[in-house]
């Protein structure tokens, strides 16, 4: 009997090996195998009535005519699921082949296996008999099938993406994928040299939402090219050296009847609609359904007739690719597209962060992101020029609380470089004073001056706590009272290794704060060395364990690591408003053209985000401007309701913090805020910070 099932088994093998392709479109096979597994468990029949958008481009990936696809569209469109799971189904029922699956890294992987792969397998019975019965066969990231054919799961490096062929590569998420695998190129131009080998039968496929900003900010529409991308690396860049076909729908009014596309330029935010740019007509939101059912891809250089007949002559090149936005997607309304873009907007107004507005433009709306700057280019002289008249190391009217930011500095010239912000209600503040602690000279300055070396003395560390912590300024009232600093800001890079080293002298200037009671209003910062989406992100460092220790850190001193481009970015934007108000940043006209100079020395690249110095010059401003920025935000500044203050930020005749040194030491220390009648709106918690 064993016998008997052995030699079916092989027989059934034999057939798989030998049996012809079929020859069927890849949406039509998608729709005949494949199965739909939802997140609750529920199974359903993959249905191209759904995203009607994909079946053009899932059938152009069964097509010889083209070599690779592009696909470019926002979340909730079913872009992977038709062009990736129903690919993968097509290859296995109809035209096995060697294939491979590029997600974003190894958990993806493994995760994408898991939850779609397997899943459509297990419960597709066209599918499930062809997956090799051999346990050895199959893991993870590898499946085999009867027919011999291979699928891998696996995620950009130089192993997996050199040396092997492969009939297909499908590439998931492409603009979250790095530029450069490994040094070894880009992973598309990678993908397609796995295929090449099989000629007009291989593909390769990249998909993804937007993920680059646009590179020339000043670039426009070309008249003889109204599909192209604007300037970006990344899968729009894929997208333009294609044919490039936008999804367009038909005017539903009867006497109109013309094509447009559904995109943002045609979005009504206030009435949440998509209206027809050539009547003006606004669709109603139940009309999608069918607009998308009866909707056709056009490429680059053709049009459609009222009739619906495509004339013109598209691109020619063996790229098939595909654009479509936000108000298309079939599984998001345009109600939820609204209103994410105006909280997005309101976020933006509110921290000056563009982080999530562009999330919200690139995976909602399907869009590539322009950053946004001031309508005047940043330049030392334009700020120099509206820089304001004040009294010198004075707090001006409107600042609410005082914090500094101090910058180490190694060599020859060591130094503390410190810069004080003052803070109003809703992001609105004050260069107060900038200076240097190059040596000391006693706390009542008439000691011999002795050089400071903060990588060796931790005395020099306890000038910071002397010299900044315990400072105050006059306010601008000439009512003689005075304003302390809440907290400072420290960065803790810089020369040194081991127990001598900017580091470990920062961490035991901390653990000497927590034995005075200072600590809460000490922070001590690190840019991040890579890309984020945290502006600050407390982690508490450890490294007993490791032999080569380049600091003392005991996991009891916190670090805040700041992502310095997002925080880099608020603070251009910043600098770039011209009115004074909320977001605005006041310049005193005393600080010096040098000084100007590093606040504006740096540059941004417009195609990774990242800010970096031309040159040598110095740009301690403008890093100082960071760290004040960071102390805002961990104060909660952001969320703080300025019509019911925490006592700290109130205005100054009842703001906790201020004193006056003429005053006695009890009736300074009276509480003179409670005398003041308590507001009937209940105030937000905010943390005080304790001076």
């Amino acid at each position: 009997m064993g016998n008997t099932a052995s030699a079916a088994a092989i027989r059934r093998d034999v057939a798989e090996l030998i049996r012809p392709p079929r020859r069927i479109r890849a949406s039509q096979a998608a729709g005949e195998v494949m199965k739909v597994v939802g997140g609750d468990g529920t199974v359903r029949d993959w249905n191209a009535d759904a995203t009607p958008y994909m079946v053009e481009p899932l059938d152009c990936m069964g097509s010889r005519r083209y070599d690779a696809v592009i696909f470019v569209g926002p979340a909730r469109t079913g872009k992977t699921n038709a062009l990736v799971d129903g690919y993968v189904a097509y290859k296995i029922d109809c035209d096995p082949g060697d294939g491979l699956i590029i997600q974003i890294s190894e958990d993806k992987a493994r995760e994408f296996s898991k939850k779609r792969i397997d899943r459509m397998l297990q419960h597709s019975p066209r599918l499930i008999p062809r997956l090799s019965p051999r346990g050895h066969d199959n893991n993870v990231h590898d499946k085999t099938f009867r027919a011999g054919n291979y699928l891998g799961i696996k995620w950009p490096s130089k192993n997996v993406m050199a040396s092997s062929d492969y009939q297909f590569v499908l590439i998931t998420d492409f603009d979250r994928l790095d530029d450069d695998v490994d040094g070894e190129g880009d992973p598309f131009t990678l993908a397609s040299k796995r295929t090449q080998t099989f000629g007009s039968t291989g593909m390769t496929l990249a998909e993804s939402s937007p993920g680059r900003e646009i590179t020339d900010p000043d670039w426009q529409q070309p008249a003889d090219a109204p599909h192209m991308a604007p300037p970006t690396t990344g899968i729009l860049d894929l997208f333009n050296q294609g044919d490039r076909r936008r999804w367009y729908w038909q005017c539903p009014e009867r006497a109109c009847r013309r094509w447009f596309q559904p995109i943002r330029d045609h979005f009504q935010l206030s009435s949440r609609r998509v209206c027809c740019p050539h009547c003006g007509t606004e669709v109603d939101p139940k009309a999608k359904r069918g607009l998308n059912l009866n909707g056709r891809w056009v490429p680059e250089g053709c049009e459609l007739t009222l009739e619906g007949e495509l004339i013109g002559t598209p691109r020619q090149t063996r790229i098939a690719s595909f654009w479509m936005e936000g108000p298309a997607a079939a599984f998001q309304s345009w109600v939820s597209l609204a209103e994410k873009l105006e909280r997005a907007e309101e976020t933006f107004e509110q921290t000056g962060s563009q982080e999530t507005l562009k999330t919200v433009i690139n995976t909602d709306w399907g869009r590539p992101y322009q950053h946004r700057r001031g309508d005047v280019q940043r330049s030392s002289a334009r700020l120099m020029d509206r820089a304001e008249q004040v009294e010198r190391r004075t707090v001006p009217h409107g600042v609410r609380f005082l914090t500094a930011g101090v910058d180490v500095q190694g060599g020859k010239n060591r130094r503390f470089v410190v810069q004080v912000h003052g803070w109003g209600p809703n992001r609105e503040t004050w260069v107060v004073d900038r200076f240097n602690i190059k040596e000391d000279r006693g706390p009542d300055n008439d000691q011999p001056p002795r050089q400071i070396n903060p990588a060796t003395q931790p005395e020099d560390w306890d000038l910071l706590t002397r010299d900044v912590l315990q400072r105050s300024y006059r306010l601008g009232d000439g009512s003689g009272r005075r304003m302390p600093i809440a907290c400072v800001a420290v960065d803790t890079g810089g020369e040194g290794d081991g127990e001598e080293s900017v580091t470990s002298q920062a961490y035991e200037w901390f653990r000497r704060l927590r034995k005075d009671g200072l600590q809460s209003r000490a922070y001590l910062v690190k840019g991040g060395s890579g890309k984020t989406d945290s502006r600050v992100r407390r982690t508490w460092p450890d490294n007993t364990g490791r032999k080569t220790r380049r600091s003392k850190a005991r996991g009891d001193v916190p670090l805040y690591i700041l992502g310095t481009d997002l925080l880099k970015d608020v603070i251009a934007g910043m600098m770039d408003r011209d009115h004074p108000g909320a977001g605005y940043m006041h310049l005193p006209s005393w600080l010096g053209r040098w000084w100007y100079d590093e606040l504006t020395y740096e540059v941004r690249d417009p195609a990774t985000g990242k800010w970096s110095k031309p040159g040598k010059r110095p740009n301690e401003a403008f890093d100082l401007c960071v760290y004040n920025l960071a102390l805002f935000i961990l104060l909660k500044g952001e969320v703080i309701d300025w019509s019911a203050p925490p006592i700290w930020a109130n205005d100054w005749d009842t703001n906790a913090l201020i004193f006056d040194p003429n005053e006695s030491e009890q009736d300074r220390a009276a509480p003179k805020w409670k005398e003041s009648p308590a507001p009937s709106k209940r105030r937000r918690r905010v943390a005080k910070p304790r001076i």
